[in-house]
């Protein structure tokens, strides 16, 4: 019962204190800034998904002073590469650089590393981004300005799962993403996302993460634990969220999707993936137990005060999985949102029993073996 009562605590915490710190700041606040440094986008775009021309343009159309867009792909036949050329001719601030496969590190850290070498060192901060997102106008200040004022020298924002469709996969990736959205809501349980990222470039030289890149299997959680170990917090940029929008998304998908993330957690920060998986297979244990406590009461084989308790527990967390819905812009019915929520505590569970064993990620048709801190240690195509 005490398990169960620390559960309740820890997501409350989570949905009502999380969610209070990262509600958007007053816009008020960063127009007050009148000097903006140098910056550099860099986006690196793989496949041409639907959309891809409208987020892209979104990206070249920020409303900051001054800056540069440099799109990546691994080749010219990409097909986002017909995009982006397309992009680029219409816009005199956008530039686009062929990477090559990778042989050392992820194909994404690949990307990566070509576009620094191409902006040189005029940019005063970089910023990074993935290409699945939509950015509202304000994104690119909101994201900076906790380091234009001096707040931060890295900050991070992130994103909703657009769960406009009723399917279970995709409102359980809503639910597993906002948790995670949530968790940023601490600054020190807030850690860098690839897909909005921004760092004085004097501290990316400094920490040496373009090295640490060229070896590694991830971008984002490599960096997180680079941040760790120098003792540096990720400020918080409240208004900083972008969308994704996400069709057709399947069991599978999301399944895949977050067993990449356990295994980034794994390479790279494994004390945290082991306390985070130990976490959730504790959750769902107690979730187990209390709905078996309650379907065997009828028939006397409950002992005691389990029954009450085990029903007031799932009460208890369905309230806050209505709570957390509240967090979401679009989080779909109700029923099926709940649905969602519990089954993503089975679903973060199964996959990170499935991350236990192995030491290879698979992404894209490639096969990334890894070992200590996420160093690749050899690249194969996907047979």
């Amino acid at each position: 019962m005490a398990g169960m009562v620390l559960v309740l605590l820890v997501l409350a915490i989570l949905i009502f204190a999380g969610g209070r710190r990262l509600r958007p700041g007053a816009m008020a606040v960063v127009s007050r800034l009148t000097e903006w440094p140098r910056l550099a986008v860099l986006a690196p775009v793989t496949g041409a998904a639907a959309g891809l021309e409208g987020r892209l343009e979104a990206l070249l159309s920020q409303d900051y002073p001054s800056y540069q867009v440099v799109f990546t792909t691994r080749d010219v036949a990409d097909p986002a590469t017909a995009v982006i050329l397309s992009l680029i001719t219409r816009h005199p601030g956008a530039r686009h650089v062929v990477a090559g496969p990778a042989r050392s590190c992820g194909q994404k850290n690949q990307n990566l590393l070509a576009a620094v070498k191409l902006v040189g060192q005029t940019p005063e901060i970089l910023v990074f981004c993935d290409s699945n997102q939509e950015a509202p106008a304000t994104w690119l200040r909101e994201l900076v300005a906790p380091i234009v004022r001096g707040e931060a020298q890295v900050t991070s924002g992130f994103h909703h799962v657009s769960a406009r469709e009723p399917g279970i996969a995709l409102l359980g990736r809503a639910v597993t993403v906002l948790a995670l959205y949530l968790a940023k809501g601490f600054r020190r349980l807030n850690q860098p996302w690839g897909g909005a990222t921004a760092i004085r470039r004097r501290l990316f030289e400094s920490l040496g993460v373009a090295k640490l890149w060229a070896e590694n299997v991830v971008d984002d959680v490599s960096l997180a634990g680079r941040l760790v170990r120098a003792g540096i917090l990720v400020g918080i940029p409240k208004g900083a969220c972008l969308d994704t929008p996400i069709e057709g998304e399947t069991l599978a998908g999301w399944r895949q999707w977050l067993t990449r993330q356990w295994l980034y957690l794994k390479f790279c920060m494994p004390v945290t993936w082991l306390a985070a998986g130990l976490a959730v297979h504790v959750n769902l244990a107690l979730v187990l137990i209390a709905a078996a406590s309650l379907m065997l009461a009828p028939f006397g084989l409950t002992s005691g005060g389990l029954a009450p308790a085990a029903a007031l527990f799932l009460a208890g967390l369905t309230g806050l999985g209505m709570a957390l819905r509240s967090c979401h812009p679009h989080p779909g019915p109700l029923g099926k949102w709940l649905v969602a929520y519990f089954a993503a505590m089975g679903m973060a569970s199964w996959c990170h029993w499935k991350t236990l064993f192995t030491m290879e990620m698979r992404w894209r048709g490639m096969v990334y073996r890894v070992g200590w801190r996420g160093k690749v240690l050899g690249v194969s195509s996907e047979q």
